[in-house]
């Protein structure tokens, strides 16, 4: 929940939740033991420490060569109302483009992995859009100015779990993006020929 902040320079303040109750609270982010560690204290639920990159040398690799600030969206979907991370939505808050757009198209699985990140196919009802909506969230994700995001990620549950999900992926290339990956934990590909041909 960090904004950009320039040069992520240690420590410095930001905002994160309360893992309990899920309020906004104020962390710190500070070197410890050679890590970069996260602090927070909520009122309710007390202190909590957690490992945000295992190694500060890497970490500050990582800021000098990748830490860009934007200027943000030309055209956001949503407004600033409560603050991040209520306000859900690209907001004008936002200070970097998409670039990996991720799309959940199922809930559904064909595993049941006890640590499954997405918690597939155990909320009681299937979530799976129309091509129609998934068109029109790729259409939404290419209209991003002044750019547009370059890649798409079909995710869920598992989205080779789709009949569709070809025409799903022929939809993702005839709205525009050239980058087209699945989180997919690989058995229908494996196992159905004809199938990882038409993806």
């Amino acid at each position: 929940m960090s904004s950009c902040i320039g040069t992520y320079s240690l420590p410095y303040a930001t905002k994160s939740i309360c893992p309990e109750c899920l309020k906004v609270i104020d962390a710190n982010v500070k070197e410890k033991n050679g890590k970069v560690v996260i602090e927070k204290t909520c009122k309710e639920h007390g202190t909590f420490t957690d490992t945000y990159w295992s190694d500060v040398e890497y970490f500050k690799k990582a800021v000098a060569d990748q830490n860009y600030c934007g200027k943000g969206v030309d055209n956001p979907r949503t407004e600033t109302k409560r603050g991040c991370p209520y306000d859900c939505g690209l907001c004008p808050n936002h200070k970097s483009h998409t670039a990996l757009a991720l799309i959940d198209v199922t809930n559904r699985c064909n595993l049941r992995c006890p640590i499954c990140f997405a918690n597939a196919a155990t909320a009681g009802y299937v979530y799976e859009p129309t091509l129609d909506e998934i068109r029109g969230i790729l259409v939404n994700f290419k209209s991003n100015m002044p750019v547009p995001a370059p890649a798409v990620q079909f995710a869920g549950g598992e989205p080779t779990i789709r009949k569709d999900f070809p025409e799903i992926v022929k939809i993702a290339r005839q709205v525009g993006f050239t980058h087209v990956e699945a989180a997919t934990n690989g058995i229908r590909i494996a196992q159905d020929l004809n199938f990882a041909k038409a993806i």
